[in-house]
């Protein structure tokens, strides 16, 4: 793929073969292992389309064609014709072009993205999941919290908090505490994973 548009409509495609009669098996197996691990979604709900989005590219990219990890990027430098993007998982820091559909990103604004590299140039995929701005800190506290947990970048966090972001887009009255913070049951799930894990891992080396 030498541009991005060549690569969309090549996902298009995809997305389309899968979703013929004779194979949506295939397609609806996947999408409910993706409900399970990111939390529910329907059609008709007003976060339906990112979710979707977010969707197709999980299941392109990362169950068919597995390109690498979704970090959790925040938007350090918007404006003119490139975006400054941190890793706040893995650490590193890339520039993307401007597209029309990221010119709503404000400073700061946390959201789980794949970057995909058609002809050689940096773009985001499609699939964004843009997380509330007033969770920012809590975010990045439970982030520090679960590196420190994990003993290194805690890449499973990422399910824990696209489910947090199911479980703000369904609230009447979220609270970012409640939802996002250390105490949340989200983030004791993702620690309890984490010692059960460690166990695991504990009684397979014991002589």
């Amino acid at each position: 793929m030498h541009d991005a548009h060549s690569l969309w409509t090549f996902l298009d495609q995809a997305v389309e073969h899968y979703a013929a009669a004779d194979r949506a098996g295939i397609l609806g197996e996947a999408q409910a292992e993706f409900q399970r691990r990111t939390g529910d979604y329907e059609p008709g709900q007003p976060w339906y389309e990112e979710r979707i989005r977010l969707f197709h590219d999980w299941f392109l990219l990362d169950r068919l064609l597995p390109e690498g990890r979704v970090p959790l990027f925040e938007l350090d430098r918007p404006g003119g014709r490139t975006l400054r993007l941190l890793d706040r998982i893995g650490g590193a820091v890339f520039e993307v072009p401007m597209e029309a559909g990221l010119a709503g990103l404000a400073a700061c604004e946390l959201l789980d993205a794949r970057l995909l590299s058609p002809g050689g140039t940096l773009v985001l995929a499609r699939g964004l999941l843009v997380h509330p701005r007033p969770a920012h800190d809590m975010i990045l506290e439970v982030v520090r919290r679960g590196r420190s947990a994990a003993g290194g970048a805690p890449w499973d966090l990422l399910d824990i908090l696209a489910r947090m972001k199911a479980a703000w887009d369904r609230s009447e009255n979220p609270r970012v505490a409640a939802i996002y913070g250390p105490g949340s049951y989200l983030f004791r799930e993702f620690t309890r994973a984490l010692a059960g894990t460690a166990e695991e891992e504990g009684a397979g080396e014991a002589p």
